[in-house]
């Protein structure tokens, strides 16, 4: 039986924001620091309404990455927090509540690296 590949990279990411936006994460931003982050490839940015929905959206993605063979090495947050942050090596998640989103502002940090989500999920994927 042939070993499943386990999604890397770009890839990765890609995975990510589809899994996100099946839990309806919003304004959903990728951001590409490959030779400006020494400890990752791309940023994952997204706001959830509500704590209840920052639940579903980290374990949905949590328990559908792992099924991938893909484990977080380390995660910070609760799931019912603000504020929650999934290290997946190549790929760091962030997700906030709106509020907090705002407050922490953490996409100006690389203006100039963000890619378009839509290029890298496919259109069937998008809600």
């Amino acid at each position: 039986m042939a070993r499943q590949r386990v999604p890397e990279g770009r890839e990765l990411l890609a995975q990510c924001c589809a899994l996100l936006q099946d839990k309806h994460v919003i304004d959903l931003r990728a951001y590409d620091v490959r030779g400006l982050s020494a400890i990752t490839d791309y940023y994952l940015v997204g706001s959830v309404r509500n704590d209840r929905q920052m639940k579903a959206a980290g374990q949905n993605l949590t328990r559908q990455l792992k099924k991938l063979g893909v484990r977080a090495l380390h995660k910070d947050g609760e799931f019912a927090s603000s504020w929650i942050v999934l290290d997946y090596v190549d790929c760091i998640v962030h997700l906030f509540t709106v509020e907090a989103r705002a407050h922490y502002d953490i996409e100006s940090l690389w203006p100039e690296c963000e890619i378009p989500v839509e290029t890298l999920v496919p259109a069937t994927r998008k809600t």
